[in-house]
């Protein structure tokens, strides 16, 4: 019974994973909860670990004194700072692994260890954000967690895609695992996790302000709304929306990413996406007037109101510069239902958006 309690919060972790990362709950609280509600009554996982002859040694080089367990924050405080150099991420990592703590951070799971102590640490985040490119990790690649007790440097030893509701070996040294949903660009709860899998190698103490000046929140971004719009309920909670994938094309997506911009980003353009379909559906000679300096509506005749019903789920396509800067999004929904006075059509509902900074604006909207 001990063994299968041991493994039990690991596998816990990965359910607890897929409901925190439904779809951008931060400001979709609804969704996420709904989603939350399925996963709730999923069986917990008894499993073992792997047999003790199979499992990687033990690194030597680490000081005893630093492999003592630690105590644990309380939830939402700051757990320990994060970098992975090879997927740029530099991050401060909270207690707790709650759809709110996700949308800004990596998130340690309470039930697990501290990093450094002796067994497994697990770090989660949604798959859109921070660990966005954890697939491109190799053993060998270095992974640093920092604690107010030590700074703890990690060799990945191996990646892996699991069930969600598969419990992970806790090892008997220290030992971290980073953990989001598969596929890594998708918006929608996954029935899989993808792992990697880290050694200790190295030990040190960590001074006192050694968790000083780590931004413990991502960069947010803001959607040019008409007035009568900008207070609706439009997030893709209040919508019903169901959402497909993510896509980055055009310079390397790390940046973003990494710091958890992406989050935002995505969020305030399916926001923009149900805005314009709600103003479509009202009278008026210029249904997007508001949504920025002089954006196009194209594919649509007649002279509205338009009723624009979605049929398969939104996908969002980010085009960055050289430099990873996002320059434009495209929110579409590859079968929509568009009907007017007169006439109903069948076609590819898509918005496009440009970024300025930090602010979106409508380009254009309509029938592709």
């Amino acid at each position: 019974m001990r063994a299968r309690r041991r493994h039990l919060w690991l596998g816990a972790a990965l359910i607890a994973l897929g409901a925190a990362l439904v779809a951008l709950p931060l400001v979709l609280p609804a969704y996420a909860n709904l989603r939350q509600a399925n996963l709730a009554s999923a069986p917990a996982p008894w499993r073992p670990g792997r047999p003790a002859a199979t499992e990687r040694p033990k690194p030597r080089s680490v000081t005893s004194a630093l492999q003592a367990s630690q105590p644990q924050p309380s939830l939402g405080q700051v757990a320990a700072y994060l970098r992975v150099p090879k997927i740029g991420v530099a991050a401060t990592v909270l207690q707790g692994t709650s759809d709110t703590l996700l949308a800004s951070a990596p998130g340690h799971e309470p039930q697990s260890v501290m990093p450094g102590a002796t067994g497994t640490s697990v770090i989660v985040a949604h798959n859109l954000t921070f660990f966005r490119h954890i697939d491109i990790l190799r053993p060998g690649d270095t992974v640093v967690a920092g604690t107010a007790q030590g700074v703890f440097t990690f060799k990945v030893t191996r990646s892996l895609l699991v069930p969600a509701d598969s419990s992970l070996p806790n090892t008997a040294w220290p030992s971290l695992d980073l953990v989001a949903c598969y596929p890594l660009n998708a918006l929608y709860y996954t029935p899989d996790r993808y792992v990697v899998e880290a050694a200790l190698v190295t030990a040190s103490p960590a001074p006192a302000d050694s968790l000083a000046g780590l931004r413990s929140s991502p960069p947010q971004f803001a959607a040019t709304l008409p007035q009568s719009l900008a207070t609706q309920p439009l997030w893709l909670s209040d919508t019903g929306y169901e959402v497909g994938s993510a896509t980055f094309t055009g310079g390397p997506s790390l940046e973003l990413t990494a710091s958890g911009a992406s989050w935002s980003l995505v969020a305030q353009s399916i926001r923009m996406f149900a805005a314009t379909v709600r103003a479509l559906g009202l009278t008026g000679p210029a249904p997007l007037a508001g949504f920025g300096p002089h954006p196009t509506l194209y594919g649509l005749t007649g002279g509205g109101p338009w009723s624009v019903e979605p049929k398969a789920p939104l996908d969002v396509s980010i085009e960055l510069s050289s430099s990873g800067r996002p320059l434009a999004v495209t929110v579409e929904a590859p079968a929509a239902r568009i009907a007017s006075p007169g006439q109903v059509r069948t076609g590819s509902y898509a918005v496009t958006l440009v970024v300025r900074g930090d602010v979106l604006y409508l380009r254009r909207a309509g029938l592709t």
